[in-house]
């Protein structure tokens, strides 16, 4: 059991570029007393507040079995690309399925703040795949009903050199929104970010004093919110 004053927390895709930086500022929270982080893989990390679990991400039963019953806070960085993926249905698999599945068992697990990392311009209605999927996951996790559901909408993402994987299309479009962006301005809501400014953003997020029960946090606030 941990003290009453820290928190139990739950990551799903801490083993991504983003989730990697979330779950490395949450075990140097001083509020966080315990971290389980979940995915298909064990992670190689070692630290005293981390409990890596290998999990079936497609079953909310699997992924409840592997979580504590204390969770308060519960992290959703869970996310592919097309080309990652291969096909449209493993995409959806990823980003609609395995992230409704794990906001469902985080709800029954009692989870009171509930943060979920899309997209810039995500929206059920879109005619992008992409965007629709990701607006779609959103509206399906809202309807959970979480006591409060913050959900991150970032911008083209700046790995900083992060990814293991080869990105050309992204390699080619950074320096050009970067020269763009420094005179329009590196903080508009079009502009790349970077993954540890998202992922400072959505640790202080989760414990900030917001009353919203549905919180949207678009590109230009997570500049401000994780500088």
């Amino acid at each position: 059991m941990i003290a009453p004053n820290l928190q139990s927390v739950v990551i799903a895709g801490a083993s991504g570029v983003v989730g990697g930086r979330v779950l490395h500022h949450l075990l140097e929270h001083p509020r966080v007393g315990r971290v389980t982080a979940i995915g298909r893989r064990q992670l190689q990390q070692k630290h005293g507040k981390l409990v890596s679990a290998v999990v079936d991400l497609d079953s909310p039963s699997s992924v409840a079995r592997s979580t504590p019953d204390d969770v308060a806070l519960a992290f959703c960085c869970l996310g592919t690309t097309m080309k990652a993926a291969g096909s449209k249905a493993a995409f959806r698999a990823v980003d609609f399925d395995a992230a409704t599945a794990f906001a469902r068992a985080m709800r029954d697990k009692g989870a009171q703040r509930f943060l979920l990392l899309t997209s810039a311009r995500a929206s059920a209605k879109s005619g992008n795949f992409y965007l629709k999927t990701k607006g779609e996951a959103e509206e399906a996790i809202e309807s959970l009903g979480f006591p409060t559901l913050v959900v991150l909408r970032p911008a083209l993402l700046d790995d900083e050199g992060r990814r293991k994987e080869q990105r050309p299309g992204e390699k080619l479009a950074l320096p050009v929104a970067r020269a763009i962006f420094s005179v329009v301005g590196k903080t508009h809501r079009w502009a790349p970010i970077s993954v540890d400014v998202v992922a400072r953003a959505m640790v202080r997020l989760a414990f900030d004093s917001t009353q919203e029960r549905v919180r949207f946090v678009e590109n230009d606030k997570l500049h401000a919110i994780g500088a």
